[in-house]
């Protein structure tokens, strides 16, 4: 990243899934994941109810075509129902089944109780400036 480049200017929100007191399993949507080197993941809970499980999924596409996991051996976790920080998971472009053309990526989450947290996915080290601000409200400088 260049140091003299503000974080909006090389990070693109991709998903914001706000989960508010959901017990059942809840989805960001899949999002492509083509314009970026990598991807950042950030889960952080506000009032769990139990543990969450976490399942990345890629697809073919948008619409979820082909849906598979991703790495689970490596990427799913558990979110702990003490935990209170952000867990990150962070993706990169070559861990996708590029051969077989995935490039989109779906965060799964599934709480054991009555659990409110946020999820995004961020795009990061894109493929080609200028990345996309319209998922943010404002940018402040």
């Amino acid at each position: 990243m260049d140091y003299t480049a503000r974080f909006t200017e090389q990070a693109e929100l991709l998903a914001n899934d706000v989960v508010v007191a959901s017990a059942v399993e809840n989805n960001t949507g899949y999002v492509l994941a083509t314009r970026f080197h990598r991807l950042a993941v950030i889960i952080t809970p506000v009032t769990l109810g139990g543990d969450i499980d976490v399942d990345v999924e890629q697809a073919t596409d948008a619409a979820g075509t082909g849906a598979k996991t991703l790495d689970a051996g490596g990427k799913d976790t558990t979110i702990q129902a003490a935990d209170t920080a952000p867990t990150v998971i962070e993706i990169r472009g070559e861990e996708f089944d590029v051969d077989g053309g995935f490039d989109a990526i779906n965060i799964e989450t599934t709480p054991a109780g009555a659990s409110t947290y946020v999820v995004q996915i961020w795009g990061i080290v894109p493929r080609h400036m200028a990345v996309n601000t319209t998922n943010l409200d404002s940018v402040v400088d």
